[in-house]
């Protein structure tokens, strides 16, 4: 079990690096981020010009890498699994996560407003 789960991050690492290689960074999308996780608690999202993204929630740092393909969306790939989605919402953001292995097509499993704040 632990070497299908490794086999899964390492392939999710791969595909991340690839499409970060040519992704586009829109300038708009870096800076910090205030939300909630899943559970309500104060979450920090840091997007950088370079792709990488850095998370805060309840204590325990997070990492990534994100990308834009349009100016309406970011797409940051945690290294747990889990999918996040920064959208414009009228004035502000929301953001919409997708648990490990639910694809982006699917509703996501938590959607809340997200206030740049840097």
């Amino acid at each position: 079990m632990k070497a299908i789960t490794f086999l899964k991050i390492c392939a999710n690492a791969a595909l991340v690096a690839l499409l970060t290689s040519t992704a586009s960074f829109a300038g708009d999308w870096s800076g910090k981020y205030m939300t909630e996780d899943t559970k309500g608690n104060p979450f920090t999202i840091s997007l950088t010009d370079d792709g990488k993204a850095s998370g805060d929630k309840h204590g325990t740092s997070l990492s990534g890498t994100w990308m834009t393909n349009d100016a309406d969306a970011a797409e940051i790939a945690w290294d747990t699994g889990w999918t996040t989605m920064l959208s414009k919402d009228g004035d502000g953001y929301k953001k919409s996560a997708f648990r490990a292995g639910t694809p982006k097509s699917d509703s996501p499993t938590h959607t809340t407003s997200a206030k740049k704040v840097e």
